[in-house]
């Protein structure tokens, strides 16, 4: 009985990969035909991707369909990120092309309050 307690509470609670934040993160991602590809997913729902030395756009929200998480940008791109096997997708819209993708690095990025100056 104690055996199968465990097994419904362990498959109750979600993964590490669930916890993954949307709103405070940078990602460092290498894709093939783009090479390191920064994401970052801001507050309010604002995201950016910027890759090679001149491109960057932006764009806002995210969707989820099952363990898929897809992220939209403004050029048509997508993140495709898989909470089941922890892995990162793009789909690049121009080439209409999908790719799998290596996570190099993520670190939290964390808001931070500038000073206001009265003149």
């Amino acid at each position: 009985m104690k055996t199968f307690l465990l097994v419904v509470v362990l498959a109750l609670i979600p993964r590490l990969a669930y916890a993954f934040a949307f709103d405070n993160s940078v990602l460092m991602l290498r894709c093939p035909g783009r090479g390191s590809i920064e994401v970052i997913l801001h507050r309010y729902e604002h995201t950016q991707e910027a890759w090679g030395n001149d491109e960057f756009e932006t764009g806002g929200g995210h969707m989820k369909r099952g363990s898929l998480v897809i992220f939209q940008f403004a050029n048509l791109d997508r993140m495709i990120y898989d909470q089941m096997t922890q892995s990162f997708g793009f789909w690049y819209a121009r080439e209409a092309q999908f790719v799998h993708c290596q996570l190099q690095s993520i670190r939290n990025a964390w808001p931070v309050d500038l000073p206001y100056f009265h003149e």
